[in-house]
């Protein structure tokens, strides 16, 4: 199960409560109960969610401004993919026990396929409070299930002097998606590429890729080198897409197990870094 908390349980209760002080003392009465016994998300939105296949659930922070009794309601749930409706997706009820001003809701996206984004909107029932929302948004989507497919090899020409480093490939079960586990971890242990003190002390977990209409994609990825050594230029691999006028076309699987990738090592804090875009690409990674 992933648990979302949109802020921490003691700024939602102080942006709460603020709403309800910044009234003029002399209109505060009974007018106000409800609303501040009420329950109220703080944001309208979340960040996008990836939720497990074999858990498809999420829990969101619900708050409230007075605890004093306790209080129970529902909440509503619309889904869709690409504007359709998903059915049988459900959320829980809430209920704050007596003295809480805190307690989570939970969403079951169960009916969701792999590879799809669903976009989910709940509403708290109720009036609307008078700080926070009663109305929250959030993309999801499912996880792939990641078979290992065993060891294969990893290049990196700008990273590494030495070449090739072996490493985990796994495959996303059904789809044309790949991981490389730790790529750079061995090569960076070693100091093979004599980056001396810019190696950092990660670099990214894994580079997801996966295959479209004959070109290769990627998100960007940290290499584990700060540029002159210093933590505010992190070198990451950027996909050609994230910038106009450059070429896709060498982003590329060259046979049936080699797949090459060529980035745009960028770094961020400089605006501008190694371009690799260019035929020979710079990342060589083979399957089992």
């Amino acid at each position: 199960m992933k648990y979302i908390s949109n802020l921490s349980i003691l700024t939602a209760l102080l942006l709460i409560a603020l709403g309800f002080t910044a009234c003029d003392s002399e209109q505060e009465s009974a007018i106000y109960t409800d609303a501040a016994n009420g329950a109220a998300f703080v944001n309208a939105s979340l960040a996008n969610i990836t939720v497990s296949p074999a858990d498809p659930t999420f829990t969101v922070d619900i708050v409230r401004a007075n605890a004093g009794t306790e209080l129970s309601g529902t909440v509503a749930l619309t889904a869709t993919v690409a504007d359709e409706p998903l059915a049988g997706c459900t959320v829980s009820g809430y209920t704050f026990a007596a003295g809480e001003n805190m307690t989570k809701i939970t969403v079951n996206v169960t009916p969701l396929e792999i590879g799809k984004e669903l976009d989910i909107t709940l509403t708290l029932d109720g009036e609307k409070p008078i700080s926070g929302s009663n109305t929250i948004s959030v993309t999801v989507n499912k996880d792939y299930n990641w078979v290992s497919l065993g060891t294969g090899t990893f290049v990196d020409v700008l990273a590494f002097t030495e070449a090739p480093y072996n490493v985990e490939i796994q495959k996303a079960d059904g789809f044309d998606r790949y991981r490389v586990i730790k790529p750079y971890a061995e090569g960076l242990k070693n100091d093979d590429g004599d980056w001396g003190n810019a190696v950092a002390a990660t670099s990214c977990d894994y580079i997801e890729f996966w295959l479209k209409d004959g070109i290769i994609y990627y998100n960007k990825f940290f290499i584990g080198i700060n540029y002159d050594g210093s933590p505010s230029n992190a070198i990451y691999a950027y996909h050609p897409s994230s910038f106009s006028g450059i070429s896709l076309a060498n982003n590329k699987q060259l046979d049936d197990k080699t797949f090459q990738l060529a980035p745009y090592y960028y770094i961020e804090a400089l605006q501008g870094g190694f371009d690799y875009t260019g035929e020979g690409g710079s990342i060589l990674i083979t399957l089992p």
